[in-house]
Protein backbone atom coordinates (compact mmCIF):
# COMPACT_ATOMS: atom_id res chain seq x y z
CA UNK A 1 0.00 0.00 0.00
CA UNK A 2 1.40 3.37 -1.00
CA UNK A 3 1.40 6.29 1.41
CA UNK A 4 -1.46 7.87 -0.57
CA UNK A 5 -3.87 4.93 -0.18
CA UNK A 6 -6.21 4.92 2.76
CA UNK A 7 -6.52 1.66 4.67
CA UNK A 8 -9.81 -0.13 4.07
CA UNK A 9 -12.07 -0.98 6.96
CA UNK A 10 -13.27 -4.57 7.08
CA UNK A 11 -16.42 -5.86 8.70
CA UNK A 12 -15.73 -8.21 11.61
CA UNK A 13 -15.75 -11.83 10.54
CA UNK A 14 -18.50 -14.04 11.94
CA UNK A 15 -17.43 -16.65 14.47
CA UNK A 16 -17.66 -19.78 12.33
CA UNK A 17 -20.64 -21.01 10.38
CA UNK A 18 -22.85 -20.57 13.44
CA UNK A 19 -22.17 -16.84 13.27
CA UNK A 20 -23.39 -16.74 9.69
CA UNK A 21 -26.53 -18.68 10.68
CA UNK A 22 -27.13 -16.14 13.47
CA UNK A 23 -27.03 -13.37 10.84
CA UNK A 24 -30.00 -14.97 9.06
CA UNK A 25 -31.83 -15.83 12.28
CA UNK A 26 -31.63 -12.24 13.51
CA UNK A 27 -31.11 -9.94 10.52
CA UNK A 28 -29.60 -6.52 11.16
CA UNK A 29 -31.69 -3.40 11.53
CA UNK A 30 -32.58 -1.87 8.17
CA UNK A 31 -32.51 1.80 7.17
CA UNK A 32 -35.17 3.26 4.90
CA UNK A 33 -34.27 4.88 1.61
CA UNK A 34 -35.68 8.19 0.37
CA UNK A 35 -38.98 6.90 -1.08
CA UNK A 36 -39.86 4.91 2.01
CA UNK A 37 -38.76 7.72 4.32
CA UNK A 38 -41.14 10.09 2.51
CA UNK A 39 -43.97 7.59 3.04
CA UNK A 40 -43.17 7.26 6.76
CA UNK A 41 -43.10 11.05 7.17
CA UNK A 42 -46.40 11.42 5.33
CA UNK A 43 -48.01 8.70 7.45
CA UNK A 44 -47.01 10.57 10.61
CA UNK A 45 -48.03 14.00 9.30
CA UNK A 46 -51.42 12.68 8.18
CA UNK A 47 -52.10 11.98 11.87
CA UNK A 48 -50.62 15.14 13.40
CA UNK A 49 -47.87 17.73 13.09
CA UNK A 50 -44.49 16.46 14.22
CA UNK A 51 -40.80 17.33 14.41
CA UNK A 52 -37.81 15.56 12.81
CA UNK A 53 -36.44 13.79 15.89
CA UNK A 54 -39.90 12.44 16.77
CA UNK A 55 -40.16 11.01 13.24
CA UNK A 56 -36.92 9.06 13.70
CA UNK A 57 -37.83 7.79 17.17
CA UNK A 58 -41.40 7.01 16.12
CA UNK A 59 -40.19 4.70 13.36
CA UNK A 60 -37.98 2.76 15.78
CA UNK A 61 -40.91 2.38 18.18
CA UNK A 62 -43.54 1.46 15.58
CA UNK A 63 -41.23 -0.78 13.53
CA UNK A 64 -38.33 -2.06 15.70
CA UNK A 65 -36.31 -3.50 12.79
CA UNK A 66 -36.45 -0.26 10.74
CA UNK A 67 -34.51 2.98 11.16
CA UNK A 68 -34.28 6.35 9.48
CA UNK A 69 -30.90 8.07 9.26
CA UNK A 70 -30.65 11.81 9.82
CA UNK A 71 -29.25 12.24 6.31
CA UNK A 72 -32.14 10.46 4.59
CA UNK A 73 -34.62 12.21 6.89
CA UNK A 74 -33.28 15.62 5.84
CA UNK A 75 -33.33 14.59 2.16
CA UNK A 76 -36.95 13.44 2.48
CA UNK A 77 -37.97 16.65 4.27
CA UNK A 78 -36.20 18.71 1.61
CA UNK A 79 -38.02 16.74 -1.10
CA UNK A 80 -41.41 17.33 0.56
CA UNK A 81 -40.60 21.01 1.07
CA UNK A 82 -39.53 21.52 -2.56
CA UNK A 83 -42.69 19.69 -3.68
CA UNK A 84 -44.73 22.15 -1.64
CA UNK A 85 -46.25 19.35 0.46
CA UNK A 86 -45.13 20.55 3.90
CA UNK A 87 -44.61 23.73 5.82
CA UNK A 88 -42.91 24.32 9.14
CA UNK A 89 -43.42 26.52 12.14
CA UNK A 90 -41.74 27.07 15.51
CA UNK A 91 -43.29 25.76 18.68
CA UNK A 92 -42.02 26.71 22.12
CA UNK A 93 -41.44 23.77 24.46
CA UNK A 94 -41.09 24.31 28.21
CA UNK A 95 -38.40 21.61 28.48
CA UNK A 96 -36.22 23.13 25.75
CA UNK A 97 -34.37 26.41 25.55
CA UNK A 98 -35.13 26.95 21.88
CA UNK A 99 -38.30 26.44 19.88
CA UNK A 100 -38.87 23.14 18.10
CA UNK A 101 -39.29 23.06 14.29
CA UNK A 102 -42.70 21.51 13.72
CA UNK A 103 -43.70 20.04 10.36
CA UNK A 104 -47.17 20.32 8.87
CA UNK A 105 -48.67 18.50 5.86
CA UNK A 106 -50.48 21.05 3.70
CA UNK A 107 -54.15 20.33 2.99
CA UNK A 108 -53.79 20.39 -0.81
CA UNK A 109 -51.30 17.45 -0.60
CA UNK A 110 -53.36 15.38 1.83
CA UNK A 111 -55.13 13.31 -0.88
CA UNK A 112 -51.84 12.49 -2.64
CA UNK A 113 -50.34 11.44 0.70
CA UNK A 114 -53.35 9.24 1.44
CA UNK A 115 -52.95 7.55 -1.95
CA UNK A 116 -49.41 6.49 -0.95
CA UNK A 117 -50.57 4.83 2.27
CA UNK A 118 -51.87 1.61 0.67
CA UNK A 119 -48.62 0.82 -1.19
CA UNK A 120 -46.60 1.93 1.88
CA UNK A 121 -48.53 -0.39 4.22
CA UNK A 122 -48.33 -3.21 1.67
CA UNK A 123 -44.55 -2.74 1.53
CA UNK A 124 -44.37 -2.72 5.35
CA UNK A 125 -46.43 -5.91 5.61
CA UNK A 126 -44.29 -7.79 3.07
CA UNK A 127 -40.93 -6.59 4.32
CA UNK A 128 -41.58 -6.76 8.05
CA UNK A 129 -42.73 -10.36 7.62
CA UNK A 130 -39.40 -11.07 5.92
CA UNK A 131 -37.48 -9.27 8.67
CA UNK A 132 -39.22 -11.24 11.42
CA UNK A 133 -38.82 -14.54 9.57
CA UNK A 134 -35.08 -13.99 9.17
CA UNK A 135 -35.16 -13.39 5.43
CA UNK A 136 -33.98 -10.16 3.86
CA UNK A 137 -36.20 -7.83 1.92
CA UNK A 138 -35.42 -7.35 -1.73
CA UNK A 139 -37.60 -4.33 -2.42
CA UNK A 140 -36.11 -0.97 -3.39
CA UNK A 141 -35.46 1.61 -0.69
CA UNK A 142 -34.37 -0.95 1.90
CA UNK A 143 -30.82 -0.38 3.11
CA UNK A 144 -28.91 -2.76 5.42
CA UNK A 145 -26.88 -1.26 8.24
CA UNK A 146 -24.28 -4.00 7.96
CA UNK A 147 -24.23 -6.80 5.44
CA UNK A 148 -21.36 -9.26 5.43
CA UNK A 149 -22.09 -10.59 1.92
CA UNK A 150 -19.86 -9.44 -0.91
CA UNK A 151 -21.39 -7.32 -3.65
CA UNK A 152 -24.81 -5.76 -3.47
CA UNK A 153 -28.35 -6.20 -4.75
CA UNK A 154 -30.37 -3.71 -6.73
CA UNK A 155 -32.19 -1.30 -4.42
CA UNK A 156 -29.95 -2.07 -1.45
CA UNK A 157 -27.08 0.19 -0.52
CA UNK A 158 -24.14 -0.84 1.69
CA UNK A 159 -23.85 0.81 5.09
CA UNK A 160 -22.71 4.41 4.91
CA UNK A 161 -24.00 4.93 1.35
CA UNK A 162 -27.42 6.34 2.22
Amino acid sequence: MSSREAPTRRLPLPSGLGGIRAFFDQPPIQHLGLELAVCWILECLLQQDSYPTALMHGLAEAHPKLRLSETVLQQALSFLDQDGAISSYSQRCPSRGRPRRMLHLLDDHRDAALQLMDPWHHWLDENEHELHSGRHATGPGFHPVAHAAAGHRAGVLPAGCQ
